[in-house]
């Protein structure tokens, strides 16, 4: 048994905010909280935290777990912290390609235009200059846009005849040749021409996900989107108890490009995993302009990409919503919401299912009425406060100026009522930390150093909350995690410091010293 003490211990339980030691049982759960003198006993191993806080595991209840990993192991880093503009990212892809057999298909992730120097996106005309013998795919910070090179475009069939898929777009030059991007479900198109990744690639991949997460004090996560492939791989590791962060997996229903509509997943839960909620894309991404919106962006001129036909929206649900399975899409412009919302709130007039909590990623430009419409239905909202601190300016070069008002309006959803669970959607973001993101949403300073919509920051007790029990509570888990609370696992934070009274500008100065996971000290600084 193990005695924490000698610290400062924020529990996030409203039943006992703060206490001054925490109990933990051979059994890897909270067996008690109070003071030192009550809870320590013969053959309790003290674990002294020298004035440091400890706080429930932090929680990303948004975060692409392969993704990130594929970033960090195999793929091409075209991040703006390493590439800084189109010529090194070019030269990136050169150098790979001098270590591959022509032929061989390189990836890469990460780069975003508004970041850039050039302030454009890069074309089929850029990544050929890095081979014209290696396919190429680069996909875009945000993951609704992937740039292909010549050959990739051959390799995928992709001409200027090829007709936009529903919910994509094959964007093209003046004389209607593509220029190499594909925008949303277009993505498919190219994702069907390349090799899928092996099941060892991908658990290595979640692994050093799994690794990184741990050096923050993310002890649970929640992954949006498995294919069967995937979440095959997961339930090996799940088997080999080798998921030393909890995951809640999101199995996808119609992957990019495809008319198929995968069946519903074999429903399952441990300690470690979870697979009870299937995951829809209702719209596209905020940050590239894509996101389903009532009006036109500035730039672009366009209103976005709907991915669905209400009706067949609806008519996907169903299956889920009837079976019982909680529902999260990922729904962004408002007109997304209209629709996403409306789907939830037919789903539940045909059968009510007391107590099934759908959820809504990003919920990124909500109205006052969409708010009201969610707490109706109790909707569970997940969006990022840390895309304002690295995607801000984004916002501003192509929102409208109506909507940056409402921009992940976090405020207005907890004074709504709703449940919130904040998160990174890395690798979306280079910074996944998770105080980052509670730095984003109580202060809202984009790149540039200015505001974004003020008057929607929170609390930092609020968003650590969102961070951690937020997260438990979106996943279905509030009864095992979340909360330094008897009985509930003891997935454990050390931090060097209070991230509630520590300068709001040094927050980020904050290490993790330790992190445990059912007890077991799983990372040391």
């Amino acid at each position: 048994m193990l005695l924490f003490t000698n610290g400062i211990i924020r529990t996030m339980d409203p039943a006992a905010p703060v206490v001054e030691a925490v109990l933990v049982g051979d059994d890897g759960r909270i067996a008690a909280t109070g003071r030192a003198a009550d809870l320590d006993k013969p053959g309790v191993r003290r674990v002294d935290l020298g004035g440091a806080t400890l706080l429930p595991g932090f929680n990303d209840a948004h975060v692409h777990i392969w993704k990130l990993g594929l970033l960090l192991t195999v793929q091409v880093d075209a991040r703006s912290a390493v590439a800084p503009d189109i010529d090194t990212i070019v030269a990136r892809f050169r150098e790979r390609a001098a270590t591959l057999p022509p032929g061989t298909w390189i990836t890469g992730r990460g780069y975003n235009e508004t970041a850039l120097p050039e302030r454009r996106h890069l074309t089929r005309a850029d990544l050929d200059a890095a081979s014209t013998e290696h396919p190429i795919a680069l996909t875009r910070t945000c993951g609704h846009m992937i740039v292909a090179n010549s050959k990739a475009l051959e390799l995928a069939g992709i001409t200027a005849q090829t007709p936009n898929p529903p919910g994509g777009v094959i964007v093209r030059d003046e004389a209607g040749e593509p220029t190499g991007l594909l925008q949303e479900t277009a993505m498919g198109l190219l994702n069907r021409a390349m090799p899928e990744i092996d099941d060892a690639t991908m658990a290595d991949a979640i692994r050093a996900t799994m690794r990184h997460q741990l050096a923050l004090g993310i002890t649970s996560a929640t992954d949006p989107l498995l294919t069967p492939s995937i979440l095959s791989v997961y339930r090996d590791l799940e088997a080999r108890g080798e998921l030393i962060v909890r995951v809640n997996g999101l199995p996808i229903r119609r992957p990019d490009g495809g008319t198929e509509t995968l069946p519903l997943p074999e429903r399952f839960v441990s300690d470690t995993l979870r697979i009870d909620c299937v995951k829809f894309f209702a719209d596209g991404g905020l940050s590239g302009a894509t996101a389903a919106l009532s009006e036109p962006y500035k730039v672009t001129g366009d209103c976005g990409v709907l991915r669905f036909d209400t009706d067949e929206l609806t008519q996907l649900m169903w299956e889920a919503h009837d079976a019982g399975f909680r529902i999260a899409t990922h729904a962004i412009g408002d007109v997304a919401l209209d629709q996403v919302i409306g789907v939830y709130e037919a789903l539940h007039r045909r059968k009510p299912q007391p107590g099934l909590r759908h959820r809504i990623e990003h919920l990124g430009l909500p109205s006052a009425e969409h708010l009201r419409r969610c707490k109706a239905l109790d909707i569970i909202a997940v969006p990022q406060t840390i895309f304002i601190g690295a995607l801000g300016n984004a916002f501003r070069r192509y929102l409208p100026d109506r909507f940056l008002s409402r921009c992940y309006p976090v405020r207005a959803m907890l004074d709504a009522g709703l449940t919130v669970a904040l998160s990174s959607d890395a690798p979306v973001v280079a910074d996944d930390n998770p105080l980052a993101g509670l730095k984003a949403a109580v202060d809202r300073i984009d790149p540039t150093g200015e505001l974004l919509a003020p008057e929607q920051a929170i609390t930092r007790e609020e968003a650590l909350y969102a961070y951690t029990m937020g997260g438990a509570l979106a996943s279905g888990d509030a009864d095992n995690r979340g909360s330094i609370t008897p009985g509930k696992w003891a997935d454990l934070t050390v931090l060097n410091g209070d991230p509630l009274t520590v300068p709001l500008q040094d927050l980020l100065e904050l290490k993790v010293q330790q992190t445990y996971v059912g007890g077991r000290l799983v990372y040391e600084a």
